[in-house]
């Protein structure tokens, strides 16, 4: 029962995997630049994640007037 609900889950995972791969077109470059490709985008989106944190969100609170509950 658990054994086949974990492979029809995995399943599930590597049919979106293998979709985005194409999507993106990464399944035709090697593993290393796979890895880097990631790693980048990785990095800029947490680049992203602390602008929005740091400057957005606090500007945004004084502008409608809300406070920040940390």
């Amino acid at each position: 029962m658990i054994k086949s609900l974990l492979n029809a889950v995995l399943k599930f995972i590597n049919y979106w995997i293998y979709r985005y791969l194409l999507v993106t077109e990464l399944y035709m470059t090697e593993p290393w630049e796979r890895v880097t490709i990631h790693v980048f985008l990785f990095l800029i989106f947490l680049v992203q994640f602390a602008f929005n944190y740091s400057v957005l969100l606090p500007f945004t609170a004084r502008l409608f007037n809300f406070q920040i509950v940390t």
